[in-house]
């Protein structure tokens, strides 16, 4: 069964089909939020396939975070129709997948990083990987990156929770029927 994953940008596609690397996953990216909401609702209402909306948080608050999930899990409510979907805000962005994995990031990128820089990518993963990838199409340079990065370091990024979220949302949907079914045993 084919999963349909949506992201807000083409960068954080790019980041997740890399890392996930699974072909049953479609992808689709809005060039904003607002059309990657609209985007998923298409996908379950329209062509009722199941669908993971990757959000940006753009935030470490938690307070924050519970708002987004609420109103955009009202959106999604209101066009699912009964087709399973998960909505996964990246903490702070998708980007912070990469800065996950230290050694593999550099070898991808051909050179280190300095301390401050990783720091920063902690709570600012985005601004810190275009300031790394100044003067380059940006979502061009994002492929070429992805791309370097070796299977050692794709199985360490996979570990983060945002491929681990989207992991387990593909694997409950593609799952038959009768093994999430729970038995019931006469007492």
């Amino acid at each position: 069964m084919n999963v349909y994953a949506i992201f807000d940008s083409i960068a954080s596609a790019r980041i997740v089909d890399r890392v996930v690397g699974d072909p049953s996953v479609m992808l689709a990216s809005g060039d904003v939020r607002s059309s990657a909401i609209m985007m998923a609702c298409g996908a379950l209402s329209s062509e009722r396939t199941p669908t993971v909306l990757v959000l940006d948080s753009d935030s470490l608050e938690e307070r924050i975070m519970l708002v987004q999930q609420a109103e955009i899990g009202g959106i999604l409510d209101d066009c699912h129709g009964r087709i399973p979907y998960r909505l996964v805000l990246a903490v702070p962005q998708v980007e912070a997948i990469l800065f996950s994995d230290r050694e593999g990031f550099e070898k991808g990128l051909g050179r280190k990083v300095v301390d401050e820089d990783w720091f920063e990518a902690r709570f600012r993963p985005r601004a810190v990987l275009r300031r790394l990838l100044a003067g380059i199409d940006y979502e061009q340079a994002v492929r070429t990156l992805v791309d370097a990065l070796d299977d050692t370091a794709l199985r360490r990024m996979a570990h983060h929770p945002i491929i681990r979220e989207i992991r387990e949302f593909i694997t409950e949907v593609q799952e038959p029927a009768s093994k999430r079914a729970r038995v019931r045993r006469a007492g």
